[in-house]
């Protein structure tokens, strides 16, 4: 006979449901074919608290969770075709990808060929709601597919998706087929929680996780599944690698449990813009969004047994777009499906989470900042200093900021302190000072200290009435090293040690090599003759009319113009890059200058957006320039001056945006040299910056 227990009067309070809903107390359990109550409340009350379903099924549910799968099949075929226009859209429709705000048939619309066959559905008929998470095939290669929409009046208001472009889990997708069956079980309706309390389960999961202790309250049932881009990462029978860990940390082989006891996700330092996208209260199913970040400082985690060196991926700053589904039964995960993707640190969903509901004005904690002297090239180069020597000690309470002052790191907008700021420990040999004490403005472009690991800095700022406006930052470091075996197939090994690669963002054709940093081109050192501001920037806007019409006879190039791309010869270099592989007769950097914007390459696939000049160094006859290039990927030849038409590399073959912080040596009107720093950022992010 079943126990009952008298319920306290409390527990009716708004409350203390939360907490009785968030951990299923008060819920009924089906157990081995018969009803028990569980300690909490009889079961009449479990059907009068918040959001508890009925005994009878709403016979119009299957057709309202058919209607909404049918409208995201037909974006999806809409997405397929390359055409919007299929799609029923509102005419102020919002379209995000990857966190960037596009226009419906920009980004992966032109690029993705077909679905495969794994489709896993997430509906919220209560709140007009649906979302997917799908393999498919861009250009021909596997890619990881996340959409969510919003239907109003049978249009799509505003639809997210996730383009993950990792071809071993596109295929593991493949494999798989189809969702587990459990995914897909409908919750007996006197155990159906609320959304409230499906949205905080999710919660207490991205709480436990940020600064994973080991000590927290982990509601995993024993039976709990994980996989993470249909991988599974929990009871595996062997030790493999994790992500960027290696095999020193035994983590696959535990239940899902324990793994958050071992405490090894420390590393994740906050788990910020937490959302629920769809809450599929039949099922019992939460998929949400969130972005990760980590700041790069933590060095070693120590288990109860061993140590533990976290690896170099994590050493510096990063943030990871991450979605994941779960599958709560009374409170406790049963299913966790993830997917994740690299982009650059701090980057916000366009898609916002649940508002704030109050403003904070905090007092200050730092004295009112003094005015420094920023009239000459020696007070600008003094602030340069003083910038550096703040970032490297982490301590921006230490400069001169403007009340409203704005920082940004690699196109998003960055708390001072935050980032960088974090990771930075030391200069290098290699540095340039800039300064333009007629606009203000100063800074530097050289090597890093990053906890080891190398990086370059592009740097600028603005002083107003000396104090700093404006300070930003673009950042490019090594993403493939030599000591990294990447995974072919499911059986390999992967060797991680040492490995900093990107997560899922296609490579560089010219990954930033530190040692083509080791000393300062004399040539940038070399005083040059006497020239005017528009001489400097008519050089430069020059430069890149001919980089657009592919005519290098407009550009003002000296005989002896050299360009550097990430460290590496950009041409004269019979090493460059092979295009392509029916052609090894053609390296793309085997030319010069003049020769390299007649081909055309980079021209042909790219366009240039938001092209300004950061900073114009006239003594030293420099420009510090910015240049976002997007490419659409969408291409799959390129016609070649003087080498015909070539297939396109792989890598460019999905839509991606480069940075390109490019410091110009200018002479007697003259390009001499440049060196070009490349970072690559979701299509179609901007500066942070108007242009």
């Amino acid at each position: 006979m079943t126990e009952t227990y008298q319920t306290p009067a409390p527990l009716l309070d708004r409350r203390m449901n939360r907490r009785t809903l968030m951990t299923g107390t008060g819920r009924t359990l089906i157990t081995a074919g018969a009803v028990t109550l569980v300690a909490g409340a009889p079961a009449a009350m479990a059907q009068a608290l918040p959001g508890a379903a009925t005994a009878a099924e709403d016979p119009g549910a299957s057709a309202a969770r058919a209607s909404l799968e049918g409208m995201m099949d037909a974006y999806l075929d809409a997405l397929v075709a390359g055409d919007p226009a299929l799609a029923p859209f509102t005419a102020d429709a919002i379209f995000a990808e990857n966190d960037q705000a596009l226009l419906p048939g920009d980004g992966t619309w032109r690029t993705i060929d077909r679905l495969g066959r794994y489709r896993h559905y997430f509906a919220e008929p209560e709140n007009d709601l649906v979302g997917v998470l799908a393999n498919a095939y861009e250009n021909g290669t596997g890619c990881i597919l996340i959409v969510t929409l919003k239907i109003a009046e049978q249009k799509i208001a505003w639809a997210e998706q996730f383009v993950i472009r990792d071809p071993n889990g596109a295929r593991l997708y493949e494999e798989l087929g189809q969702p587990d069956p459990v995914w897909l079980e409908s919750i007996p309706p006197e155990q159906r929680q609320s959304r409230e309390a499906l949205e905080a389960a999710a919660w207490i999961y991205f709480q436990s996780l940020q600064r994973n202790d080991g000590a927290g309250v982990y509601p995993f049932r024993d039976d709990c599944e994980r996989i993470e881009h249909a991988r599974r990462t929990v009871s595996q029978p062997k030790v493999e690698g994790y992500g960027h860990a290696d095999t020193a940390v035994d983590f696959v082989t535990l239940k899902a449990k324990a793994q958050y006891e071992l405490g090894m996700m420390a590393f994740v330092t906050r788990i910020r813009d937490r959302r629920a996208s769809v809450v599929d209260i039949e099922r019992g199913v939460v998929l949400g969004q969130s972005g990760w970040d980590f700041d790069g400082t933590l060095q070693t985690i120590h288990f109860k047994d061993r140590d533990w060196e976290i690896p170099p991926y994590f050493r510096t700053p990063r943030t990871h777009q991450v979605t994941e589904a779960f599958k709560v039964i009374n409170g406790s995960f049963r299913y966790i499906e993830m997917t994740l993707m690299e982009v650059p640190f701090g980057t916000r969903q366009v898609i916002p989470g649940r508002p704030m509901t109050v403003r904070l004005d905090y007092a200050s904690t730092r004295p009112a900042p003094q005015p420094v002297r920023t009239k000459t090239r020696a007070d600008l180069n003094k602030l340069t200093n003083d910038v550096l020597d703040a970032m490297i000690r982490c301590c921006p309470c230490d400069l001169p900021f403007a009340d409203r002052a704005r920082y940004t790191e690699n196109g998003v907008t960055v708390t001072p302190g935050e980032g960088l700021w974090k990771s930075l420990v030391g200069l290098r040999d290699y540095s340039i000072f800039l300064a333009d004490p007629a606009t203000g403005q100063a800074g530097w472009f050289g090597a890093l200290d990053e906890y080891g690991l190398f990086a370059m800095l592009a740097l600028r700022f603005r002083t107003e009435a000396g104090l700093i406006t404006e300070l930003e930052a673009i950042i490019a470091r090594p993403e493939i090293e030599a000591a990294v075996s990447r995974r072919t197939s499911p059986d390999q090994e992967i060797e991680l040690k040492g490995a900093t690669f990107s997560m899922f963002v296609p490579p560089l054709l010219a990954d930033l090599k530190p040692e083509g940093f080791s000393q300062l081109p004399a040539v940038l050192l070399k005083r040059p003759g006497r020239m005017s501001r528009p001489d400097l920037t008519g050089a430069v806007d020059r430069y890149f009319e001919a980089f657009t019409r592919k005519d290098a006879t407009l550009a003002p190039l000296a005989e002896a113009c050299a360009r550097r791309e990430n460290g590496s010869a950009a041409n004269g270099n019979p090493e460059g890059p092979q295009i392509d592989p029916a052609r090894p007769d053609y390296r793309l950097l085997a030319r010069d200058c003049a020769g390299e914007l007649d081909a055309g390459f980079l021209a042909g696939l790219t366009q240039v957006r938001e092209r300004r000049s950061l900073l114009v160094d006239v003594e030293q006859g420099l420009v510090l320039d910015l240049a976002l290039l997007d490419n659409q990927g969408a291409a799959a030849t390129i016609e070649i001056n003087g080498a015909g038409r070539l297939t396109v590399p792989g890598s460019c073959r999905s839509p991606w945006t480069d940075m390109h912080a490019q410091l110009f040596k200018i002479d007697d009107s003259r390009i001499v040299h440049i060196e070009d720093l490349v970072r690559r950022v979701p299509y179609g992010q901007g500066s942070g910056w108007k242009a």
